[in-house]
């Protein structure tokens, strides 16, 4: 047991016709535009919104809020 030699073999790679590499995916852009449409969208939904309750607090505030007529 003092001599075993454990050691893993190496695989030859001597024949380079069995290497057949890998081509690199293409990679698109679509999620970039995807992500950066989501952030420009949810920006102005979120002004439009801070924009309408600026605005009904100012018409309460200066009471002209009429209801019904």
């Amino acid at each position: 047991m003092k001599n075993d030699d454990l050691r893993a073999e190496r695989d030859d790679l001597d024949d380079l016709n069995d290497f057949i590499p890998r081509v690199p995916a293409k990679r698109s852009n679509n999620l970039v535009l995807q992500v950066a449409a989501g952030v420009f969208l949810g920006g102005l939904a979120l002004w439009l919104v801070q924009l309408g309750a600026t605005l009904l607090y100012a018409k309460l505030m200066l009471a002209t809020v009429t209801f019904g007529g």
